[in-house]
């Protein structure tokens, strides 16, 4: 099926693209604020909603928690994929926002164990799986929709914006932790204090939905509703027919990626607080410094993937995680503030290099009909293993074992999984019009 081309000028369609990107980026750092923020808020939730005389099983009740959000990811992507595959890209955008900011600031209101009891950790399971819920759509959607308003020799520089504001969404809500905890004492931190970033999302998302509604669906999604085959009648279903092979890969790519993501920038400002010992004032800044070289490591590995494809740079990210990563983290683990943030330097590289080559590859999986579905499923799939699995699988060896280096052993793992993955089973598509990978 060959796409017609809009009838756009080159100039008009530049400046539109900007937009789109612009808005589509900016919600997607919107969504990794309110997403991330119960994760560098852990540990005071788990003395809030869960509290008893062992910290380490109140942890492990909060990250499971925590987990719980991504098992209802791969829903998200199924109903919000449909939606973009359907209805547009646009459509599933601002649902999804919508849906995230709701669910981050009832959290910020929600009372804790000692106001409602057992109610209270209940709501925040439910309130946890509807941000999941959103997020499960959010990625998709705004992938498709800038790769597809993107020209094709600059589709891996834009759509790395995409991790890229993830890693500033994320940076936001690690500088406000880290701000409240070396403002408030304790006490204060798990009365009130752990509210403010959730209810942060209220106004952040009312802007973002308001920017969403001025701007027009992607040209290749509005171009397919004027073939005679339109758009499909049930995405998922062609996605589980049709392109199988294809899902697999792509949830692979994103297991890996996520392993590193929750890991790697998520789960490390517990690791350093409650496993290295170093204050959660001082793991908050780490970590906020770490996503913020992330956040401009990125776009540079989008850049270099225009130039040489993501494939390659996936290849290279994951020889990275085997070579740097264990040495990353012999250094964290030497308790100098100063080691910790160089060690942790030194790993976001690799993860640098994988989230642009992810992002940049899944979407070349499929074709614009599907795309939607495709990509946000696949990539759900593999972040409820790698994001929802991996950072309680990590709490529960290291206290099992008493290993520091445990996520140290899980991130190399993943790397040679991707090796094997990529290297062996990613071929180009006989048919490259409108996608790359097979």
């Amino acid at each position: 099926m060959t796409i017609p081309t809009l009838a756009v000028p080159d100039a008009a369609r530049r400046t539109k693209a900007k937009k789109a990107t612009g808005v589509a980026a900016f919600g997607t750092f919107i969504e990794y604020y309110d997403f991330s923020v119960y994760g560098y808020v852990a540990a005071t939730l788990a003395i809030v909603f869960f509290p008893g005389d062992d910290p380490v099983i109140g942890l492990l009740n909060t990250l499971l928690v925590f987990g719980s959000a991504f098992i209802v990811r791969p829903l998200g992507a199924v109903f919000f994929g449909r939606l973009g595959d359907r209805k547009g890209r646009r459509t599933s955008l601002i649902a999804s926002i919508t849906c995230m900011g709701i669910a981050a600031t009832l959290t910020g209101l929600l009372p804790g164990y000692a106001q409602i009891g057992v109610l209270a950790p209940i709501l925040l399971v439910l309130l946890r799986m509807l941000q999941g819920f959103s997020t499960g759509g959010e990625i998709g959607g705004a992938a498709a929709y800038i790769h597809e308003w993107a020209a094709p020799n600059r589709r891996s520089l834009f759509v790395s914006l995409i991790p890229s504001v993830a890693q500033l969404g994320k940076g936001l809500a690690a500088g406000l932790a880290a701000l409240a905890a070396a403002m408030m004492p304790a006490a204060d931190l798990a009365a009130w204090g752990w509210r403010i970033p959730f209810l942060l999302a209220l106004p952040l998302g009312i802007l973002c939905l308001v920017m969403r509604l001025k701007v027009e669906d992607s040209p290749e999604f509005q171009a397919i509703n004027k073939t005679t085959e339109g758009t499909s009648k049930a995405p998922f279903k062609e996605v589980l027919t049709k392109y199988p092979k294809a899902l697999a890969k792509v949830t692979s790519i994103s297991l890996v990626q996520n392993l590193g993501t929750y890991i790697g920038t998520v789960f490390v400002a517990v690791y350093f607080s409650e496993v290295l010992g170093f204050t959660k004032g001082e793991s908050s800044t780490i970590v906020l410094l770490a996503v913020l070289f992330a956040a401009l490591l990125i776009p540079m590995a989008g850049q270099l993937g225009s130039r040489i494809g993501s494939k390659k740079v996936l290849l290279w990210s994951y020889v990275a995680y085997v070579a740097i990563t264990i040495p990353s983290f012999a250094m964290m683990n030497q308790g100098s503030f100063v080691l910790a943030l160089l060690g942790l330097g030194m790993g976001i590289i690799p993860y640098a290099l994988c989230q642009a080559g992810t992002y940049g590859a899944m979407l070349e999986f499929y074709p614009t009909r599907v795309r939607h579905t495709g990509v946000a499923f696949g990539h759900s799939v593999g972040a409820v293993i790698g994001g929802g699995a991996g950072p309680y699988l990590a709490t529960w060896l290291i206290d099992l074992t008493g290993n520091t280096f445990v996520p140290a052993f899980i991130l190399v793992g993943a790397g040679a999984l991707g090796l094997l993955v990529v290297g062996l089973t990613v071929r180009a598509n006989s048919d490259p019009s409108s996608h790359l990978y097979r």
